[in-house]
């Protein structure tokens, strides 16, 4: 697969207006979906190879989420997603999951 980096773009523009708009705990989500995708990407460029984790880039991983994790933010965007979790799932708006074998999820 082979992926394309964008330089300055019209996509660039476009996400660079829309952060602009959002308010503050909004923008944070958007920056967490983008490190997932990032992830994403990454997973997908290294599928086939070794894909295990050195200690030190585990160690690395966990201080980077402890950081974010230790933001006064964090906190509160964490419990509005949990309850925003929560009302979906009591107003029917979620799906159930099953893992794959190979450790995609899908829906049960």
């Amino acid at each position: 697969m082979e992926i394309q980096l964008i330089q300055s773009s019209e996509y660039e523009q476009t996400v660079i207006n829309i952060v602009r708009k959002l308010p503050s705990e909004h923008v944070l989500q958007l920056i967490k979906f983008a490190e997932f995708l990032e992830f994403q990407s990454a997973k997908e460029i290294s599928n086939g190879t070794d894909e295990t984790e050195t200690e030190d880039e585990i160690s690395i991983s966990e201080e980077k989420w402890n950081q974010l994790f230790a933001k006064p933010e964090a906190k509160r965007v964490m419990r509005e997603m949990a309850k925003e979790a929560l009302e979906d799932y009591h107003n029917g708006k979620t799906t159930d999951i099953s893992l794959a074998e190979d450790g995609r999820l899908l829906p049960a």
